[in-house]
């Protein structure tokens, strides 16, 4: 399958400059490939994680190292798919990608940190690791499910660490849409104060 007929026409958004950046189709496809890989990658873990959690639970130690292990290998994934999507440069970013994302392309305020599946792996992935310390700091896990532990919780945190570096490359001083978007509202909302405070129809009856 070609990159075009997997991206299809892409919509560019807004270009600042009104030009479209050189290798612009090809960002596009990787942004939104690399995303749609995410997604797949969430799906997965988020199974993953459950299964985990069942077999901690129930003490089936072979069982759980096999899922932390596989585990460790989809947040691996999910880095290098990271990288993939975001290769391109910070200007491509924000002439032509942060555009796409905001308003008449997507609702004002759109942010990642809506993503309901992610938010329901980052609570597993806590659960998870809470009841593994717990058990670990009481002597109850074998040796090769620690190692294996070490392994998930090492690979989550590059995957992490990943994820700082790519916010700060194209939004360096954290101005997401999001953050944008309340800003905005609130700016909204104190230029109609004064209005208010000296509305001319006040104390009639």
């Amino acid at each position: 399958m070609s990159g075009g007929q997997l991206s299809g026409r892409p919509r560019l958004g807004r270009p600042g400059a009104g030009r479209v950046p050189a290798g612009a189709g090809q960002a596009v496809l990787r942004w939104k490939v690399g995303h749609q890989l995410f997604h797949l990658h969430l799906a997965a873990m988020n199974t993953l994680l459950v299964d985990a959690r069942r077999a901690l639970e129930s003490r089936r130690w072979r069982e759980l190292t096999e899922s932390l292990d596989q585990l460790r290998v989809l947040y691996d994934a999910a880095t290098a798919t990271m990288r993939y999507a975001s290769d391109f440069s910070p200007a491509t970013y924000e002439t032509l990608i942060r555009p796409s994302m905001a308003p008449p392309y997507l609702s004002p305020g759109f942010s990642g940190v809506l993503n309901l599946e992610h938010e329901q792996m980052l609570d597993r992935f806590r659960g998870l690791r809470r009841q593994f310390k717990q058990l670990q700091r009481a002597g109850e896990l074998p040796a090769a499910v620690g190692e294996a532990g070490a392994r998930l919780w090492s690979a989550q945190s590059r995957n992490r660490k990943n994820h700082v570096l790519v916010c700060e490359k194209f939004v360096p001083e954290g101005r997401s849409l999001l953050k944008e978007h309340f800003r905005a509202q609130e700016e909204t909302a104190d230029s109609a104060q004064p209005a208010a405070r000296h509305d001319p129809r006040e104390g009639e009856q």
